[in-house]
C-alpha cells in the first residue's frame, strides 16, 4: 500500500490563526456554505467557518454508476447552475483501495483528514500531521457495492465542537511539495457523496487556489471557495462548477469573485459541528 506524503506544519500555524477569526466572523450567507477547513492541511488544528444548512445543492440519487473514462457520459441528474456532465476525467474512484488519489493528467495526491482539535473528540482514519505515514487513510468497502464501484472514501468520529472534521487531499503534491494544479481544461468537479446513519449533515466542499491557501502566499487566514451541500443516507451525485464556489466569508478575501482554476491546490470535504458524523465520498472527477 502507498504511504502518505508527509503533511505542512506551516498550515496548523496558519490555521491556528484563522479559528480566532472565525469566531469573531461567523459564516457567510450568500451561498458559500462553510469556512474553509485550512484547504491544503491535514491537522487536527485546521480552521473552519460554520456551514449555512439554509444554503444547499439539490442532487440526484439512485445508484447509476458513474462514467471512469474522460469519454463516456454521466446519466444522472446533476447541481449547480450548469447543465450535468458530459465528460468526466476521474480523479479517484477509490477501487485500488489505497491512499494515494489515480496518478493520471499530472496529479499525484494522497487522501488525509483534519478537525479542529475538540478534545476527547475521535476520527477515523485519524489526522497525521506529522506526516510518519503510520495510519494512512484507508479506504472503506461498501457493503452493499453501489453498482460496480465496490471502495470509497469515508471518515467518521464524534465530539467535534469548533468546526468540525473533514478530509480530502492536495491535488499536486510529489515528494511532498505541494504546487499548483492546472485544472481550467474542466468545468467543475463531479462525485457522489451519502452519510451514515445518525450522521451531521451540514456537508461543505472546500477547494483552495493562490489567494486561498498558505501555500499562495497571498492569505494568512485562508477562506477557501466552497460550496455546501444537502447530503443524505442515499447516495446522491453532485456536480459543482467552479464558477458557482464562494469564499465562506470569514477570512481573507481572495482578492477576485471567482476561483483561479488554472492554479488548484486541494479538494476537501468537511462536516460541521454535528455530535457524530459519517461522510462517505465515491467516485470524484473533473468534468464538462
Amino acid at each position: 500500500m502507498k504511504t502518505r506524503i508527509f503533511l505542512r506544519a506551516f498550515n496548523l500555524t496558519v490555521c491556528g490563526l484563522a479559528v480566532a477569526a472565525f469566531a469573531a466572523c461567523g459564516g457567510d450567507d450568500d451561498g458559500g456554505g462553510g469556512g474553509s477547513g485550512g484547504a491544503g492541511s491535514a491537522g487536527s488544528t485546521t480552521s473552519s467557518g460554520s456551514v449555512d444548512p439554509s444554503t444547499t445543492t439539490a442532487a440526484s440519487t439512485g445508484t447509476t454508476d458513474p462514467t471512469t473514462t474522460s469519454t463516456a457520459a454521466s446519466t444522472s441528474a446533476s447541481t449547480g447552475s450548469g447543465a450535468g456532465p458530459q465528460t468526466i476525467e476521474m480523479i479517484d474512484d477509490m477501487e485500488d483501495n489505497d491512499n494515494a488519489i489515480l496518478a493520471k493528467g499530472g496529479r499525484v495526491g494522497y487522501w488525509y483528514t483534519f478537525n479542529d482539535g475538540s478534545e476527547g473528540a475521535t476520527q477515523t482514519p485519524p489526522p497525521d500531521p506529522e506526516g510518519t505515514g503510520e495510519e494512512p487513510f484507508t479506504m472503506t468497502a461498501l457493503e452493499p457495492a453501489r453498482s460496480q464501484s465496490t471502495y470509497a472514501a469515508r471518515s467518521w468520529g464524534e465530539g467535534f465542537e469548533t468546526w468540525g472534521a473533514g478530509f480530502g487531499f492536495d491535488l499536486n503534491s510529489p515528494e511532498g511539495a505541494k504546487a499548483a494544479y492546472d485544472a481550467s481544461a474542466y468545468t467543475g468537479i463531479t462525485f457522489w457523496a451519502k452519510l451514515g446513519p445518525g450522521s451531521g449533515t451540514s456537508v461543505t466542499v472546500l477547494i483552495s487556489d493562490p489567494g486561498t491557501d498558505p501555500t499562495g502566499g497571498s492569505c494568512s487566514e485562508c477562506d477557501a471557495w466552497q460550496k455546501s451541500l444537502a447530503v443524505t443516507e442515499e447516495w446522491q451525485q453532485f456536480t459543482i462548477p467552479f464558477a458557482d464556489l464562494k469564499q465562506g466569508g470569514w477570512g481573507d478575501p481572495a482578492g477576485t469573485d471567482q476561483i483561479d482554476a488554472t492554479k488548484l491546490y486541494a479538494i476537501q470535504f468537511q462536516i460541521g459541528i454535528a455530535p457524530k458524523f459519517d461522510l462517505y465520498i465515491d467516485d470524484l472527477g473533473f468534468y464538462n
